[in-house]
């Protein structure tokens, strides 16, 4: 559901999902490629805008992710990809349930993150979230 929330999300920005790394038919029941490795790590997807030549990165993360030494360096990796560091051509789209949204900020705020404009996310209702 969070990935399916952050293609929304990327969708109403007008960006259009060219890859996923899953193998569900999430997106207008088409199979798209699996994302390009950022530095370390693949996102869950990308959304290109070819207007404009920007590109989004899409990731969903529960609560525990946020914990973990893997969605610092993915964080970082992202963040740190060419051009991002300018806030030019690349965003950053982050699902999370609602219960994690401290967290998240928290980690945002420690990895000097935090009121980016190229980072942005989205929360999933309590009620929706599934268990793990």
């Amino acid at each position: 559901m969070l990935v399916g929330l952050i293609g929304r999300k990327m969708r109403e920005e007008g960006y259009n999902i060219v890859a996923f790394d899953g193998n569900e038919y999430l997106f207008d029941g088409q199979k798209l490629k699996v994302p390009v490795t950022i530095k370390k790590h693949r996102p869950d997807l990308i959304g290109f805008r070819f207007e404009t030549k920007e590109v989004c990165i899409g990731e969903a993360k529960t609560e525990r992710d946020l914990y973990s030494e893997r969605t610092r360096e993915q964080l970082l990796d992202y963040s740190n990809s060419i051009g991002i560091s300018s806030g030019e051509n690349i965003r950053i789209v982050l699902g999370i349930p609602k219960s994690a949204e401290e967290v998240l900020l928290n980690l945002l705020h420690k990895l000097n993150l935090f009121e980016k404009d190229f980072i942005t996310y989205v929360w999933l209702p309590e009620e929706l979230v599934g268990d793990d």
